[in-house]
């Protein structure tokens, strides 16, 4: 046997273009099954985690799927958004019976994106979320201040941004003056990465993405001695001003400025576009679940787990089908390798023949064209093998990139 893989070798390095050729065909036909099962078992096992991390969402009735993607990865839009007072029969089942931490999402705006690099998401919620998906801060500090934000490993990475830096919320309509302003946020902290959508995302405070919301903003104090462009009115005798339109909201919020930043409405009926609720017990989860059953309610509650799987049902589809085109691949693959393989048997005849005469048995002519068979096989199934696992490296995250 030996001898015949030095022969086959031989041979196979000789006629190399067609050695070349039989051996790409037959990587690609590994290649394909293996990396889509090595891929969509890493994308299951990812998205699957998250999920069944995250105990219950809230949020306005509408596509579920959207909803607990959104809530989980930032990314898909919400059905609608919900209000603040979503929140207040989870914290009276907490008071009441059934322990919970209620997390608000405001998740409508990214950050201005700069040469070469896209914005990235802006995450209002709470000091809990944080805490809740284990995150710690690897320089500066915890945001406590309106305005602050903490960034995530990736985000940091790609801006070079260090604590004391400032990003910029892109509007939602650069062409409408009246909307939304820029709000001009500073970097208090970085996040240790974590490996997870968070790595992509900016955290701030809640109450800062409503000011980018344009529901709390603060005004300039003005005097008689302020820019004569700014007042339509000034009464020397009593000092009083009046401005004019051109007195616009704050686009950074300082320490000189943030006692002049307030709110307009109920903080009820301000908007959140998702809720994460952690229960403490299984009676606790059953019991806010049982609130919102009702089919006139405006809010449903989710289990993002059971979301999930409807979701990879789809991927499943998309696998068996994969796994169909494979099976065909490998038989046509298989013909054309059978055709290559007598074509080649017909060219050696006459070496064949040789062979014969100098004393090799049929056996040991058989032996030799399997194992040019046989290194042709390894020599593929190693060729795959390491492709889909440097496919692996790059198309788990454009996968989720582009299913989210």
């Amino acid at each position: 046997m030996k001898n015949a893989l030095y022969l086959a070798w031989r041979s196979l390095a000789w006629h190399r273009g067609r050695s070349v050729t039989i051996l790409l065909s037959l990587a690609i036909t590994i290649w394909l099954p293996i990396t889509v099962r090595m891929v969509l078992d890493q994308f299951r096992r990812e998205i699957s985690e998250r999920a069944n991390a995250t105990p219950l969402v809230l949020g306005a009735r509408g596509s579920r799927i959207d909803l607990v993607l959104h809530a989980l990865y930032f990314d898909s839009l919400p059905p609608a958004e919900t209000t603040m007072a979503e929140m207040e029969p989870v914290n009276e089942l907490s008071a009441a019976s059934a322990p919970a931490v209620a997390i608000p999402l405001h998740v409508r705006y990214r950050t201005q994106s700069r040469p070469g690099i896209e914005g990235f998401v802006i995450v209002g919620t709470s000091p809990e979320y944080l805490e809740f998906r284990n995150l710690h801060i690897a320089s500066g500090r915890m945001a406590g201040l309106l305005g602050e934000c903490v960034v995530g490993a990736n985000v940091a990475q790609r801006m070079q941004l260090r604590p004391g830096d400032s990003l910029l919320s892109a509007p939602r309509n650069a062409f409408n003056l009246a909307s939304d302003y820029p709000l001009k946020m500073s970097v208090v902290g970085i996040l240790s990465a974590a490996h997870s959508p968070d790595d992509d995302a900016v955290f701030t405070d809640i109450r800062t993405t409503w000011v980018i919301d344009g529901i709390g903003h603060g005004h300039q104090n003005l005097n008689p001695q302020t820019d004569s462009e700014l007042l339509l009115k000034s009464d020397a005798e009593s000092g009083s001003v009046t401005a004019n339109a051109a007195v616009l909201p704050y686009t950074e919020i300082t320490p000189a400025n943030i006692d002049s930043f307030h709110f307009h409405g109920e903080p009820s009926t301000f908007p959140l576009t998702a809720i994460i609720v952690v229960p403490e017990t299984d009676k606790a989860r059953a019991q806010i679940m049982g609130r919102y059953l009702s089919s006139n309610a405006t809010t449903q509650c989710l289990k993002p787990p059971e979301v999930i799987d409807e979701l990879l049902s789809i991927v499943f589809r998309i696998e068996q089908l994969a796994w169909i085109c494979s099976v065909a691949a490998g038989l046509v693959t298989s013909l054309l390798l059978g055709l290559v393989v007598n074509l080649s048997m017909r060219l050696r005849a006459t070496e064949m023949q040789t062979m014969f005469r100098l004393g090799c048995s049929r056996l040991t002519i058989a032996m030799l064209h399997g194992a040019e068979i046989l290194l042709l096989l390894l020599g593929a199934t190693t060729l795959a093998s390491a492709a889909a696992l440097f496919t692996l490296h790059f198309a788990a995250r454009v996968l989720r990139s582009m299913l989210f």
